[in-house]
């Protein structure tokens, strides 16, 4: 991803704006309402999402961008049942998959709430990079 953000660097004018939006190192939960019900297993998910940020303040350090604001937040998807949501992460997300006790503890955490969804909950950053004047293509 450095040599991404070293590329882009000569594509962006000095006035442009490079968006990074990735999720955080920590792991990913299923929930139910308020009670977590288990964690998603993203196998080396963790380690990407770490080089990532490393990635960004790399730039950073080498002086190729400035960080105009950083936010974290969470982010959420419903399924309609654990097994749509299982079968959407599976499909969706790199290696990843939610292991059958969890499905078990969501689907009992499901019957003391009923009408609920089952969720995952991510914490995703986004960080706005502002080019710095004088670095790479003599911008």
């Amino acid at each position: 991803m450095v040599d991404a953000l070293r590329r882009v660097r000569g594509m962006v004018t000095v006035d442009g704006t490079v968006v990074d939006v990735h999720p955080t190192a920590s792991a990913s939960a299923i929930e139910v309402e308020t009670e977590v019900t288990g964690y998603i297993d993203a196998c080396d998910a963790p380690l990407r999402h770490a080089a990532a940020d490393a990635a960004v303040a790399a730039a950073v350090r080498d002086g190729l961008y400035a960080i105009e604001q950083a936010v974290e937040f969470t982010f959420y998807t419903y399924g309609g049942t654990i097994d749509e949501l299982r079968e959407y992460i599976r499909d969706s997300w790199r290696d990843a998959r939610i292991d059958e006790a969890t499905v078990g503890r969501t689907r009992d955490a499901l019957r003391r709430f009923p009408g609920s969804r089952p969720r995952s909950r991510e914490r995703v950053v986004v960080t706005s990079l502002r080019p710095r004047r004088g670095a790479g293509n003599g911008v």
